[in-house]
């Protein structure tokens, strides 16, 4: 488990270009950062891989089913965190997110 762990993190921005093309296909334009614990670059082995998705097409408020579907499309890795938000509400709350990479 260990080294998949790694590999998740030697893999991270393959992963989240995979990820942004998975994105693009269903929301069309939209941007698509690293965020959390790896893009500040204080990641460790129980750490998760946090991809931030931000595209008008994203409802402000949106149910559990449509995340857990929309999750279901982009990756089937448990210890990727997808976080939808649409860009009105990412201008709000843009200082939350900390260091952000762009992918």
């Amino acid at each position: 488990m260990l080294k998949e762990k790694e590999r998740l993190f030697e893999n991270a921005f393959s992963l989240a270009g995979e990820i942004k093309r998975k994105a693009e296909e269903i929301l069309g334009e939209c941007e698509v950062y690293i965020t959390g614990s790896f893009a500040e670059g204080r990641h460790n082995l129980s750490s998760d891989l946090d991809i931030l998705i931000v595209s008008d097409r994203i409802p402000e408020r949106f149910s559990f089913d449509w995340y857990a579907d929309f999750v279901k499309t982009l990756t089937d890795n448990s210890w990727i965190n997808i976080h939808p938000v649409n860009r009105q509400r990412f201008k709000e709350m843009r200082r939350y997110y900390g260091k952000i990479i762009e992918v």
